[in-house]
């Protein structure tokens, strides 16, 4: 029974995991230049604990039982396996790996994990990680102010590499919806669907009161994202994206919008 479990993670992306943990020591070199962050490394030990304890639940309710099934135990794997995967996480954030690497990590894991009873923890947690990747200094090079990243222009198809401001959103969006822009707020109306749960948003600058043009990169999920409105003085310099999806289920959506 156990290896017939071990086999088929191994098909679903496990096996990798399991691979780098024994070519750890040679895949991941020491990187001195890069800056530390203690936020993130605290956030990534945050992680650690929290799998450890998740994992240490389900298997104290494993061996408490006697009428244990094949879930039962594919759901304990799952669990030593996210653990062994935050502790990767944690190793790299510690070698200072690209922001680039981590954030491949953290999706990796968001992918992986079993987000149930007792792990919605671990969502928040590498969520959080994920921010501060991305604006919280995860990446010496990054300056969130001109969009600059390692000396380069990160703001997608923008031509004249000007950008004043940027706004990044998160949640998980089943069939439509718009998010209203105005200042440093972003409010979401439920168009069609279930509602949207883990919203969440960040800010480099508030979204000036005058007319502009912004644009939108879709960063994660699938569906469609657009600007549905500009803003202007005719909607109190509100600008509206839209969101849709029309696929089976909700979808775990972020985007950036420009100006």
């Amino acid at each position: 029974m156990q290896t017939q479990v071990h086999t088929r993670f191994a098909g679903s992306g496990w096996g990798l995991l399991l691979a780098l943990m024994f070519l750890l020591p040679t895949v991941i070199p020491a990187f001195g230049g890069q800056r530390f962050n203690a936020r993130l490394d605290n956030l990534a030990g945050q992680l650690v604990r929290q799998s450890r304890d998740a994992a240490d639940r389900l298997e104290r309710d494993y061996r408490r039982s006697f009428n244990n099934n094949r879930r039962d135990l594919q759901r304990l794997y799952q669990a030593r396996m996210f653990v062994a995967g935050a502790e990767l996480l944690a190793q790299m954030t510690r070698e200072g790996r690209s922001e680039a690497e981590l954030l491949e990590a953290v999706d990796f894991l968001r992918s992986q994990a079993n987000f149930e009873t007792g792990w919605s923890g671990l969502r928040s947690t590498l969520d959080d990680i994920s921010r501060e990747l991305r604006f919280g200094g995860g990446n010496p090079g990054f300056d969130p102010r001109d969009g600059r990243q390692g000396g380069r222009r990160n703001n997608g198809d923008w031509q004249d590499g000007q950008v004043s401001g940027r706004m990044r959103w998160f949640g998980r969006v089943d069939d439509e919806i718009y998010i209203y822009v105005q200042g440093a707020t972003a409010r979401t109306q439920l168009i069609s669907g279930q509602p949207t749960l883990n919203e969440r948003f960040t800010f480099t600058s508030p979204l000036p009161r005058r007319p502009l043009t912004v644009r939108v990169n879709r960063l994660r999920g699938r569906g469609r994202v657009e600007v549905f409105q500009q803003p202007s003085a005719n909607n109190n310099f509100t600008a509206v994206v839209r969101i849709v999806d029309r696929g089976s289920g909700a979808t775990d959506m972020e985007f950036e919008m420009l100006w």
